[in-house]
């Protein structure tokens, strides 16, 4: 079993009798952009989407293209436009299904704006996206509500365009499928801000790769308990940050221990690391309240806190 597994993978068949006639899908070109911004650690960036045409502009609680600042290119996509506009219609990227702070920020949404569409792309390439995969996952948390989500505007989009039950099902499979770049982003992590040289010791060990891997999928599995375990009742909204940042501490220490159990890395090592962790997560979460204080209040990230 694919320890990132999220759900049922059984494919999902539409049954279009009662449809009747529809024109043919249409196709829309959006691109994403990362733009210069310190909100979570320094050279960080915020990620927004935009029409090839400039026409709409989805900002992602942030900057958007008639904004001021460089740009740079991450990604491309041929999105199913009726279904796109469906899932996310021009200027509401909170239909997407994510709370800023809470299950994932601009970068995580543009990742799901991404997925409807031909190719298996994501802004990947956008500064310090690493470190925002590493805390929230490549999709954010609440991949079951995602999927719901991405299914009911399908089923929407059908009424008015037909296209393949493959389309569904390709997109779909792309959640189920981040393991590569979840764990490719904690070896980031690890040894940008941790300051462990664990690219060397996974390739040269490959307990140490499994024990990073069964860490991961620890991760999101727990990190989705704790997200259903919320939208339960959304006044507990405090129980749930710390339930993160502690999941989060405690499964990298324990990777840590491991790492120095079997050897791979000095005492002197473990203890520059374990303080890293420390210092690095405290840093990162106080910034983040920041910023969702800023997202509730203005609706917009606060950028003389995104320079701190």
């Amino acid at each position: 079993m694919n320890p990132n597994d999220t759900g049922d993978k059984k494919e999902i068949v539409i049954n279009k009798n009662h449809l009747g006639v529809r024109d043919s899908y249409t196709t829309l070109n959006i691109e994403a952009y990362a733009m210069p911004s310190s909100t979570y650690v320094p050279d960080d960036s915020h990620a927004f989407v935009v029409t090839e045409d400039r026409s709409n502009c989805w900002a992602n609680y942030g900057r958007c293209w008639n904004d001021k600042g460089d740009r740079v290119l991450v990604a491309k996509q041929r999105a199913y436009k009726e279904w796109f506009l469906e899932f996310c219609p021009p200027n509401n990227y909170a239909q997407v299904g994510i709370n800023f702070g809470v299950n994932g920020v601009c970068h995580t949404v543009a990742n799901r704006q991404l997925l409807i569409g031909e190719d298996d792309v994501n802004v990947s390439q956008a500064p310090k996206n690493f470190v925002t995969v590493s805390v929230f996952g490549k999709y954010g948390f609440g991949l079951k509500i995602l999927k719901q989500l991405i299914t009911d505007s399908y089923n929407r989009a059908l009424l008015k365009v037909d296209m393949p039950d493959t389309f569904l099902n390709e997109v779909l499979a792309r959640i189920d499928n981040t393991m590569d770049e979840e764990t490719e982003a904690w070896i980031q992590l690890i040894e940008e801000y941790i300051a462990l040289p664990i690219s060397s010791i996974v390739t040269q060990h490959t307990d140490a790769l499994d024990r990073l891997h069964e860490m991961i999928a620890t991760l999101l599995n727990n990190r989705e308990m704790a997200y259903e375990e919320l939208i339960k009742d959304l006044s507990k909204q405090a129980d749930f940050e710390k339930n993160i940042y502690i999941l989060l501490t405690t499964n990298l220490k324990n990777y840590i221990e491991f790492l120095f159990a079997n050897a791979y890395i000095s005492d002197q090592n473990r203890q520059m690391a374990l303080n890293n962790l420390t210092n690095f997560f405290n840093q990162l979460f106080k910034i983040i309240d920041g910023q969702m204080e800023a997202v509730h209040d203005t609706g917009k990230l606060d950028m003389e806190l995104a320079k701190k």
